[in-house]
């Protein structure tokens, strides 16, 4: 989980090989794989941070950085999932507008700490 400026986000990380690509439809796929699956998860994984944190005017969005794998046009949006390369993350991340204060990030980092177990 990241919380800053741009806002709170769960980055899963993936690892692929070859390219993903998309369908007529938007949909996602690895080869002959749909990744519908793999992205509702981390959607789930947002929805319980959003819940655990219990922020009514703060969403947390749902990032996959991909190892690997190309992303097609080096950025793809897909089941409410940001899909980006793992080295354009930090990128990605700087240039998200600036939707929470200084103080607002320190809050919100303080209640995660207090509201998330440590991984075991």
């Amino acid at each position: 989980m990241v919380i800053g400026p741009g806002g709170v986000l769960v980055i899963d990380s993936k690892y692929y090989r070859g390219r993903l690509w998309l369908d007529h439809d938007g949909m996602v796929w690895h080869g002959r794989h749909l990744l519908v699956s793999a992205l509702r998860k981390v959607v789930w994984q947002a929805d319980q941070a959003d819940e655990v944190l219990g922020i009514a005017d703060v969403q947390v969005a749902a990032i996959v950085a991909v190892h690997g794998a190309g992303v097609p046009w080096g950025l793809v949006r897909a089941e409410s999932v940001t899909i980006v390369p793992a080295r354009r993350v930090p990128d990605l991340l700087q240039g998200l507008p600036p939707r929470l204060g200084p103080e607002r990030v320190a809050w919100l980092a303080d209640r995660a700490r207090l509201r998330f177990r440590p991984a075991a």
